[in-house]
């Protein structure tokens, strides 16, 4: 069965409050049946059933992309639905095969219109096709996206394809290597597994550009340009403008400064505004993590007094403290210890270990920053009364994007890496281990 990938005319319905299909085109019918509905039944599809739920509830007009299958094949649909009275109205705009097709002999591809820029295609864990970007427009088709790796390389480089797709496949390195596709055309062909710090795959990147004339074969991997190290010098700045306005405008809604809304609208708003403000600090950790990265970072060194940093944090974050009824215990301002340290990256740092001691103790205890000297150190610990953190997660809670199994607390698991990464630039380091009485207690060490 052969399935376009957008639908020139939508394919419409409507639904009952409780899911019942009670008007659908022929498309819409036949997939209900296939999938073992019956005619006026409840529709047989899940996902379909619960979209319709939701917008019966809300009143709200939604759009969504589904997975429905009808018992052989899965399709991903693009929908719109929206209240009528009782019912629902929905609109598929969109009807693409999740189905594994072979690739056709017969479709030409114009790769004279790749030129030097790479052409980059991005597969997820499954190996399936999710994004290009670079010179696709004549290379890759709509069709292409949601379609497995085999398919799409066969049908890039035919036979030739065949020596790359069992590396592919087995998510391992694909090193930089041509191929020939007829006499005028030689391809660059490399890729590279995307690893998590877990050691997890979460999907494969293969790279494509037009081989230059006379050039031999045989680049290193240090030679390509990492895409990471563009994100806080160009992206940063742009994308914190548009994230302020969401959050002072999701403010002005979720707090009724311009007038009473609706208990719904309220919430939904005050949610898109913790979105918002999670995103802006994933934008900044992203950023921060290019720079400790890039070759060559260094700080700047100056002369301060850990018991001030320790204060100023303590009252940058004393509303947050308060708001889970916690304690910061700081330094008296008699004992003074000294350190040869950037300002900003150990407030940074500071700040960090901070949130999180208030993020993850329990309510109503206590964090605690102590201070004291050591012939060649300057010591600086936060402690709370949580849980701690056990001896073969000390140093696992350093790596990149590790969260030890932590969902939905609002982490990105890059705070502990960039600190530590800031804390060694600076010539120190960042430890955790055990606080007296329980709990953690992360010790940031910094030259005297």
């Amino acid at each position: 069965m052969t399935i376009t990938a957008i639908s020139s005319v939508p394919v419409t319905g409507e639904l009952s409050r409780d899911g019942h299909l009670l008007r659908a085109d022929d498309r819409l019918t036949n997939l209900h049946a296939r999938a073992g509905g019956t005619r006026g039944g409840i529709i047989a599809c899940p996902a379909l059933f619960g979209l319709v739920q939701i917008v019966s509830r809300l009143q709200m007009r939604l759009a969504r992309a589904l997975i429905v299958s009808d018992g052989t094949d899965n399709f991903e649909l693009w929908v719109e639905a929206e209240p009528a009275g009782e019912n629902v109205r929905i609109a598929i705009l969109s009807w693409r095969s999740k189905t594994a097709r072979n690739p056709d002999p017969t479709v030409r591809l114009h790769w004279a219109s790749v030129i030097d820029e790479t052409m980059t295609l991005h597969f997820d864990q499954a190996l399936r096709l999710v994004r290009a970007t670079g010179p696709v427009g004549d290379v890759i088709h709509r069709q292409d996206f949601g379609c497995g790796a085999r398919y799409v390389v066969t049908r890039l480089f035919g036979d030739a394809g065949d020596r790359y797709l069992r590396d592919l496949e087995k998510f391992t390195v694909i090193d930089r290597s041509s191929v020939s596709l007829n006499a005028n055309n030689d391809m660059l062909l490399w890729g590279e597994p995307d690893i998590s710090a877990s050691g997890a795959y979460r999907g494969y990147t293969l790279y494509i550009s037009k081989a230059p004339e006379g050039a031999s074969i045989g680049y290193k991997r240090s030679q390509l340009v990492d895409p990471a190290f563009v994100f806080g010098k160009n992206l940063t700045p742009i994308l914190h403008r548009p994230l302020s306005r969401i959050i002072a405008n999701a403010d002005t809604i979720g707090n009724e400064l311009l007038g009473p809304v609706r208990y719904n609208y309220a919430t939904y708003a005050r949610d898109i505004s913790n979105a918002a403000r999670h995103l802006t600090a994933l934008v900044e950790d992203l950023g921060d993590l290019e720079a400790v990265e890039r070759p060559g970072f260094t700080t700047a060194p100056d002369r301060i007094e850990l018991g001030d940093m320790a204060r100023r944090v303590a009252g940058l974050l004393a509303l947050k403290a308060a708001d889970h009824s916690i304690n910061v215990k700081v330094p008296d301002d008699i004992t003074h210890v000294h350190a040869t340290a950037e300002f900003r990256r150990v407030l940074q740092v500071l700040l960090n270990l901070v949130t999180n001691a208030i993020r993850y103790a329990p309510d109503g205890t206590e964090v605690s920053l102590d201070i004291r000297a050591e012939p060649d150190w300057s010591i600086i610990t936060v402690s709370d009364q949580g849980s701690g953190v056990c001896a073969a997660d000390r140093e696992r809670i350093f790596v990149k994007f590790e969260r030890l199994g932590r969902t939905g607390d609002g982490g990105s698991g890059l705070g502990l890496y960039i600190s530590r990464r800031l804390a060694q630039a600076m010539g120190g380091d960042l430890t955790v281990g055990d606080a007296e009485g329980g709990g953690a207690m992360f010790t940031l060490r910094l030259p005297r």
